[in-house]
């Protein structure tokens, strides 16, 4: 469900985005919280007694966040600046992998906490209104008919990659753009079977929400579709698996072609993340991730 998903996620991405430790302040302080709440009241319909009765919830999870996702997320951003500095290689890249994953899964149990008891008070009003908007998504994200340009899709996922990675190296060179074309266009094609998932998965949370499932029972439910992949299909892990696979390549080629220019702003960054992450807690501290470097 994307307003589950969205809600902690915000925090992530707005912390890999914004350059200025001051406006990570602004962002981190004010900003997250608002468009958290906004999201879900867009997607919820909420109204006034049911944020009212949530937002204490919501603050309890960002100081939460605060107080044990910041740390973590310094550590990995420290962890990142090391093997780039030493060289990515399949050891340091595998590792990094794996904490990114366990991130991504805290993050996701902290939207679950949060988003299980507005989904558990919505009225049968808003799970119809929530079941439509899921219908409306579902024919928007279906592929246009007529017979797919996988040469044109390909170039466009290309194009995205080469755009995500220049906002950490600058510039891209001839050389390093046809890597990302060539490893990208390794990668599976997984939209249509994400999209059947997703979908099946939407259907089975309004199934419980119309026979007014309690707030523990959608918090396993959310916990084992979005952070613990409980029963995601085998083909689908499969396809996963090669993605991870590909994104490791690409990081170790493309790590090995950097000029010194490239690798320096991706390590300025990488620098003035970390540093940011630690001046947002009110005890600044890392925890260590252990890749090897």
């Amino acid at each position: 469900m994307n307003a589950v998903r969205t809600l902690f996620l915000t925090l992530l991405s707005l912390l890999l985005i914004l350059p200025g430790c001051s406006q990570l302040q602004i962002a981190y302080g004010t900003a997250a919280p608002f468009f958290i709440k906004h999201y879900a009241d867009d997607y919820l319909k909420l109204d006034s007694d049911q944020m009212a009765r949530w937002e204490p919830r919501l603050a309890a999870a960002l100081d939460a966040h605060r107080t044990v996702e910041l740390p973590r997320l310094a550590g990995f951003f420290e962890a990142l600046l090391w093997a780039s500095r030493a060289g990515f290689d399949d050891a340091n890249t595998r590792c990094l992998s794996g904490t990114f994953h366990d991130l991504y899964r805290r993050h996701a149990r902290l939207a679950v906490d949060a988003a299980a008891p507005l989904l558990a008070g919505l009225t049968p009003a808003q799970v119809q209104a929530l079941e439509r908007r899921f219908a409306v998504e579902y024919t928007q994200d279906q592929p246009r008919p007529g017979k797919r340009d996988r040469a044109l899709e390909l170039a466009k996922r290309a194009r995205r990659y080469v755009k995500s990675v220049q906002e950490w190296t600058g510039p891209l060179t001839t050389a390093q753009r046809a890597v990302v074309a060539e490893v990208t266009g390794r990668m599976p094609d997984t939209e249509s079977m994400v999209l059947e998932y997703r979908t099946h998965k939407r259907w089975e949370l309004i199934a419980l929400l119309r026979t007014k499932a309690n707030e523990a029972t959608i918090q396993r439910f959310l916990t084992d579709w979005l952070a613990d992949y409980r029963d995601l299909p085998p083909t689908l892990a499969g396809a996963g698996e090669q993605l991870q696979e590909r994104l490791r390549e690409l990081l170790i080629r493309l790590g090995a072609s950097l000029d010194q220019a490239q690798r320096k702003r991706l390590n300025d960054r990488l620098t003035a993340l970390r540093d940011h992450l630690l001046q947002l807690q009110k005890a600044p501290h890392l925890v260590a991730v252990g890749c090897p470097a």
